[in-house]
């Protein structure tokens, strides 16, 4: 392990690392090679040659919505807007909605991700995918989901998607038209198209034959609307490497083919397998499922996978993490046979009620697993950022 590593660990996992626990990581664009810039810079070179699609050429009279994440993403929304913003210089700011893509996600204060000058200059909406008065009904997809979009962005003349490329567990890759189709899907529609995440194409990493991220595209691509995409890609330290826009599917994959070096890593099974992250990625059991993924591919048949995350927002949607997470997308990635402890702030009975066992401590969660106190451990390894990680098994 690196003097790099061992700071930028958790004490505890570095410590796993010293007694040779091995270490599975994201890389950095250090270690590639990559230069990295401030996002508007990269987001203006990346609007003036866009991917698949004429530039963004607005007229003033066009009612335009520029969808960003909600809390739960880590991502430069403010300065995406901005550089966007300097594209739609013929519009005026009351025709340019942001929208927040809440998702299925409970609908929380716009002021969470935007800055307040730009909530006083612009129209504001945080959509609510749980209110079936708020959107539009636009069909139903060749693979039989129904498309439910909020109103303000069925009605839109230009949607334009903003986020950052991550990996996604089911859907490929985060970004595209995500933010549009589960973004501003009402919920129940949402979660027909996440049924697909049973599908042993609905991979880390995996697009072009991805039914759930098809199915998405498919979806977003029933808006009147033009749609246009700006995506940024960053290293697990937050520094940005490249922009792409354009079309909301060529730009996209010009986008994944980008950040996949930065995100894959190869590793050999292990028996025990410590995951973790940092927040927001860590708030809440619903998020921190996004952990046990990558673990699939380095843990042995029988293994423990030990996910530590403190969840101090609680389990999220009970129902929807024990079936419609784990159960439906989390649990065919695992090894048969695998058990899972959870080291988190939330109590023994919260705990019971999930899919995975109680642990107080990583201490106690080891000790369960039958990991030693002391000496080399060559039978565990750590996916530190794993909320980050594409891990292909070694050999």
């Amino acid at each position: 392990m690196s003097q790099e590593d061992a700071a930028r660990l958790p004490a505890e996992l570095a410590a796993l690392c010293a007694r040779g626990a091995a270490l599975v990581r994201p890389k950095t664009h250090v270690e590639l090679g990559l230069a990295a810039r401030p996002v508007e810079a990269l987001a203006e070179e990346a609007l003036s040659a866009p991917v698949g699609c004429a530039p963004l050429s607005v007229p003033p009279r066009a009612r335009v919505v520029v969808l960003v994440s909600d809390a739960t993403r880590d991502e430069p929304r403010m300065e995406l807007f901005r550089a966007l913003r300097s594209h739609l210089a013929r519009v005026d700011d009351a025709r340019i909605s942001l929208v927040v893509a809440s998702g299925t996600h409970a609908p929380r204060d716009a002021a969470t991700v935007i800055e307040a000058d730009v909530r006083a200059r612009h129209p504001v909406h945080v959509h609510d995918g749980h209110d079936p008065g708020a959107v539009i009904d636009l069909g139903r997809t060749s693979r039989g989901t129904r498309v439910r979009v909020a109103r303000v962005v069925a009605e839109a003349d230009v949607i334009v998607t903003t986020g950052r490329i991550r990996p996604h567990y089911f859907a490929g890759m985060s970004g595209g038209v995500k933010s549009v189709f589960p973004g501003c899907a009402l919920a129940v529609d949402a979660r027909q198209n996440h049924l697909h995440k049973a599908d042993p194409r609905a991979r880390l990493g995996r697009l072009d034959d991805n039914p759930c991220r098809l199915d998405m595209e498919e979806a977003a691509r029933l808006l009147p609307g033009r749609l246009f995409m700006l995506n940024v890609v960053a290293d697990c330290d937050g520094a940005y490497t490249h922009a792409f826009a354009g079309d909301v599917v060529d730009a996209h994959r010009a986008a994944a083919r980008a950040a996949a070096p930065l995100f894959e890593a190869e590793a050999g099974r292990a028996r025990v397998v410590v995951a973790s992250d940092l927040p927001p990625v860590t708030d809440s059991l619903y998020q921190a499922s996004k952990l046990l993924p990558p673990v699939g591919a380095m843990l042995r048949e029988g293994g423990v996978a030990i996910m530590v995350a403190a969840c101090p927002e609680g389990t999220g949607p009970l129902q929807t993490v024990n079936e419609g997470i784990y159960r439906l997308g989390v649990r065919h990635h695992l090894p048969r046979g695998h058990a899972i402890d959870l080291v988190s702030s939330m109590d023994e009975a919260t705990t019971a009620t999930t899919y995975a066992r109680h642990a107080p401590s990583l201490a106690v969660a080891l000790a369960r697993a039958g990991v030693p106190e002391r000496g080399r451990l060559d039978d565990v390894a750590v996916a530190w950022r794993a909320g980050e990680l594409v891990v292909r098994a070694r050999g």
